[in-house]
């Protein structure tokens, strides 16, 4: 039996020009998806299948923080349409994405809560675990 993983040790790290923690968020997702190529032929009795194109895509969120560095880059580049480049922790453990592109970027706050943000990518290129 496996030991669970505390979601406290988890974060996103901006890898665009350095190694900054990304403030205040409190959640983060990585769907990573492949599409087997179908290569029966005459004669086959089950469907074959062989590996093909792999894709991924993700999103984070969490509290706005106007000050924080990080962040500011991350709306920059969705606003610019360019490529960034993060980290998915989890514990010490850790996803590479290294050249991704924002997809989405959205801002809320209500009237009796607090200032969110979140944020989505889609990699152009490998994601690696490192473990």
């Amino acid at each position: 039996m496996g030991t669970p993983i505390s979601g406290t040790a988890g974060s996103v790290v901006y890898m665009t020009g350095g190694t900054t923690v990304v403030g205040e968020i409190t959640e983060w997702n990585l769907d990573l998806s492949m599409s087997p190529v179908e290569v029966s032929a005459f004669g086959d009795n089950w469907k074959r299948s062989i590996p093909s194109i792999r894709a991924a895509s993700g999103s984070f969120s969490g509290n706005f923080a106007g000050d924080d560095t990080a962040q500011t880059s991350l709306r920059n580049a969705m606003l610019g349409g360019s490529a960034i480049a993060l980290r998915l922790a989890e514990g010490t453990a850790y996803w590479n994405v290294g050249t991704a592109y924002m997809t989405g970027h959205g801002r809320a706050i209500s009237h009796q809560g607090k200032a969110d943000t979140s944020y989505d990518f889609e990699p152009s290129g490998p994601v690696t675990y490192v473990g």
